[in-house]
């Protein structure tokens, strides 16, 4: 299958991220399916959808004759056969349950036919065991969207043994159709972007447990410290940005300091700094650098921290 031939599409489960996973593929054009077991959950998800178009009218991200357009193509629905019948893609969306998750592809799998990719919203299982009893598991695929959906862009594509390389390429092919950044990532605890926060998290509770701040404090921090950073940069470009070498004395001291493991030096970034590859002051680090990238990216930077502090203000006169 190609995705030209994908016009409709089925999300299943409408709990905290299905209706807003149905919301963001009914915006781009598809006929969407939006199936749960449950009629409370259904009604509660047609209020969330209601209050998403509230939102984008009153920001101008739609208009009226949009909102229209986006609620009749969203069908909601308690009956599988009817949510299934013609769809060309499947999102699953159900709680972070392998049981659960495994019925549903189960039941998915009895309904479609093998050219349909199957992607599961999991934040931490590996697509093999949730496939495990569907027929033609090797269109399934970790498909992870991040809170809220309907407007954070970046989805990990997490493919497993069984994966078909067709299927990973046309989840991604519909995802950046929908103005989704499908990253393809290997198997890992949490993938990408949950390892990365439960090391933040965890640095954040310690300082609280043991009394260094408080956990308003900890956010303030945050908040107003290198997340104004990141949204333009990431961290690995921040590290280039603030010099390898630099990076390396911190978690040095901060390892003998507390002789916390998580702290110790990676190798690789050792062995960067050993052939002088700090970042930008020196051109390369993680990433190659012009003079005039460097310059192109603090400036990207500066202006990402001053349009953040300007929502902000907004924000609060609102």
């Amino acid at each position: 299958m190609r995705v030209e031939e994908i016009k409709r599409v089925a999300v299943v489960g409408m709990g905290i991220m299905g209706p807003d996973i149905a919301l963001a593929c009914a915006f781009r054009g598809y006929g969407v399916a939006a199936l749960d077991t449950q009629q409370e959950s259904l009604e509660r998800a047609r209020k969330r959808l209601e209050a998403n178009i509230r939102f984008g009218l009153e920001q101008g991200i739609i208009d009226r004759e949009k909102a229209d357009d986006v609620r009749n193509r969203i069908d909601f629905t308690l009956d599988w056969d009817r949510a299934m019948d013609h769809v060309q893609y499947v999102t699953e969306a159900v709680p972070e349950n392998l049981a659960i998750k495994r019925d549903v592809f189960r039941r998915i799998g009895k309904r479609c036919g093998k050219a349909v990719v199957v992607g599961s919203n999991t934040s931490s299982m590996g697509i093999d065991e949730i496939s495990a009893e569907m027929r033609f598991p090797e269109r399934a695929v970790v498909t992870h969207w991040f809170i809220p959906a309907h407007l954070m862009p970046v989805v990990e594509v997490v493919p497993g043994r069984n994966t078909a390389a067709w299927a990973t390429s046309l989840a991604c092919d519909f995802l950046s159709g929908i103005e989704r950044r499908p990253v393809v990532c290997g198997e890992n605890p949490g993938f990408v972007h949950n390892y990365i926060q439960a090391a933040m998290f965890r640095a954040a509770l310690t300082l609280v447990e043991e009394g260094v701040c408080s956990a308003k404090d900890v956010d303030a921090v945050v908040q107003n410290g290198f997340a104004l950073r990141l949204a333009s940069i990431g961290p690995i470009r921040m590290a280039d940005y603030a010099g390898l070498d630099t990076c390396l004395n911190l978690f040095k001291y901060v390892h003998q300091k507390t002789g916390d493991d998580g702290f110790k030096p990676p190798g690789i970034l050792e062995e960067m700094v050993a052939r002088g590859e700090l970042g930008m002051k020196t051109g390369r680090g993680f990433y190659d650098y012009s003079t005039e990238e460097v310059e192109r990216i603090r400036k990207e930077a500066d202006l990402t921290v001053l349009e953040s502090r300007k929502v902000e203000e907004k924000v609060k006169t609102a």
